[in-house]
């Protein structure tokens, strides 16, 4: 991104584009955005990493989602219950229910969803798959 009128981009300007691009569905666009953020040393924030996950999950990149959500832990950024579910429900739409129920344990596991809501999204899981969740 150049500079106009003199101002530089600062991570808020940063995480308002990829937000931005993100809702529009420029996933692509959002993520070289993502990249020159990184390279100019700026961490994106939660928001722009949950846009970031739930674009790209819902646009079928599932497992570059996943990825992002993996960064996202490691930079200590919080990520949303939409988030989570949005990732579950994009496995499960694809016929990997097992998968998702794995990443789901997965996520519990290593302390990123507390006992309540792990149950909120395992009975959502169960309550949208139905059998093929147990």
């Amino acid at each position: 991104m150049g500079v106009v009128y003199d101002c530089k981009p600062n991570s808020l300007t940063y995480d308002y584009l990829i937000h931005g691009l993100c809702a529009q569905g420029r996933t692509k666009n959002a993520k070289e955005l993502c990249h020159e953020m990184k390279t100019r040393g700026f961490i994106p924030s939660s928001k722009s990493y949950n846009s970031l996950v739930n674009s790209l999950a819902l646009g079928g990149e599932v497992e570059e989602a996943v990825n992002y959500l993996w960064e996202m832990t490691e930079k200590q950024r919080s990520t949303d219950f939409i988030t989570y579910r949005t990732i579950l429900d994009e496995i499960c739409r694809r016929g990997r229910v097992q998968e998702a129920m794995r990443f789901l344990q997965e996520l519990q596991g290593k302390d990123l969803v507390d006992g309540h809501t792990y149950r909120k999204l395992l009975y959502v899981l169960e309550d949208d798959y139905g059998n093929s969740v147990s």
